[in-house]
């Protein structure tokens, strides 16, 4: 029993397909190549918005756009949830991360409820 909840757990780790997506594809592409991310995100009508302060999104729409790019064309069951994604994002180094690529994400606008907050992308110029 104890072997088989260290391996779920395991699994939980390994499957973060849709917090990498998200560092590595999309908020990489905001830095790096915005007007293709513009493009990104009018083909899937999302509320993400990209604004001349930085990329705004909800946590919930920042998950649904990663998971509609890293599930097409193939679905995959097995995708990452969005708790897990949510630990990802807060646990993992992911400021760190984006601190190396001159950027950080802030609140933008604080609703007192991670699911309603708006959250920023944005330089550190900024």
């Amino acid at each position: 029993m104890l072997l088989r909840g260290l391996l779920k757990s395991k699994d939980i780790v390994s499957n973060q397909r849709v917090y990498d997506h998200v560092v590595e594809s999309v908020f990489r592409a905001y830095l790096l190549q915005p007007l293709a991310l513009e493009v990104r995100l009018g083909q899937a009508a999302t509320s993400m918005q990209m604004t001349p302060a930085g990329l705004e999104f909800s946590l919930p729409a920042l998950y649904k756009f990663a998971v509609f790019e890293v599930q097409d064309p193939d679905p995959d069951p097995e995708i990452q949830s969005y708790a897990s994604f949510r630990r990802c994002l807060y646990g993992q180094q992911t400021q760190v991360r984006l601190h190396a690529l001159d950027a950080e994400v802030v609140i933008a606008q604080n609703h007192k409820n991670v699911n309603m907050s708006i959250y920023r992308l944005q330089t550190l110029a900024s």
